[in-house]
C-alpha cells in the first residue's frame, strides 16, 4: 500500500524544466516573485581590488546581495589584470573584461531568451572587438575620448528555429543586457578616497 501511494506521489510530480541548461520553471519563478515583491529586485554586486606591481592588479568577487538578503558565491573568483606593454603579464587589461562582460552577458540572454521560448540552441559563440586611441588615457590629447571609441560584437546562434527567431533571441538579449546598458548609457560612478600616507609628519 506505502510502496503504490509513494509510485503514485512521484509519478505525479512534474519533472524540472531544464532548457539549454537553464532552469526554466526557477526562471520564471523569480520573474514572478519579483513581479509581486519588487524588493526583492535589488542586488548589490562587490568586487575588491589590490596592486600587486606596476600596473598589475588583482580583484576577488565573493559576496554579494540580492532576493531579500546577502549571499556569497559557492567559491571565491579571482582576476588578474595588467597592461600588455608596462606590465609584467599578470592578465588582461581592464579593457578587455569589459568585453568579456558584454560577450558573457549578451550570451546569457540569449540562453535564458531562448529557453524561455523554448528554442534549442546548439551553438553560441561571439567574437567582441572594442577600439581605443590611448592618447586620451596617456594625457598626449585631451581631446581624445579616454574609453573605446566603438565596439563591435559578431554574434553567431543556432538552434532548432528559423533565421528570425534566432535574431529575435540576440535582440531580446541585447534589450535585457544589464552591460550593454552600461555601456551605452551614463551610469553614474563614485570615487571615495582614503589614504595612509608614509610622509613624516611635519614639524
Amino acid at each position: 500500500m506505502s510502496t503504490t501511494s509513494s509510485t503514485s506521489s512521484a509519478s505525479s510530480t512534474p519533472a524540472a524544466t531544464v532548457r539549454n541548461g537553464v532552469p526554466v520553471d526557477k526562471l520564471f519563478g523569480t520573474i514572478n516573485k519579483v513581479t509581486d515583491d519588487p524588493s526583492l529586485a535589488q542586488f548589490r554586486f562587490t568586487a575588491r581590488n589590490d596592486w600587486l606591481e606596476g600596473t598589475a592588479s588583482r580583484s576577488t568577487i565573493h559576496e554579494w546581495a540580492g532576493a531579500g538578503g546577502e549571499h556569497v558565491h559557492v567559491k571565491e573568483f579571482s582576476f588578474d589584470a595588467d597592461h600588455p606593454t608596462l606590465g609584467h603579464g599578470y592578465g588582461p587589461t581592464p579593457q578587455e573584461y569589459v568585453l568579456h562582460a558584454l560577450a558573457g552577458c549578451i550570451t546569457a540572454g540569449v540562453a535564458t531568451t531562448a529557453a524561455a521560448r523554448k528554442v534549442e540552441l546548439t551553438k553560441v559563440t561571439s567574437k567582441v572587438v572594442g577600439n581605443i586611441d590611448v592618447r586620451g588615457v596617456l594625457g598626449i590629447d585631451q581631446a581624445v575620448r579616454k574609453g573605446f571609441s566603438d565596439i563591435t560584437m559578431e554574434i553567431t546562434v543556432e538552434g532548432n528555429a528559423d533565421d528570425a527567431t534566432l535574431r529575435a533571441l540576440v535582440d531580446g538579449s541585447r534589450t535585457h543586457s544589464a552591460v550593454y546598458d552600461m555601456l551605452t548609457g551614463a551610469t553614474p560612478v563614485n570615487i571615495e578616497v582614503a589614504t595612509e600616507s608614509a610622509e613624516p609628519a611635519a614639524r
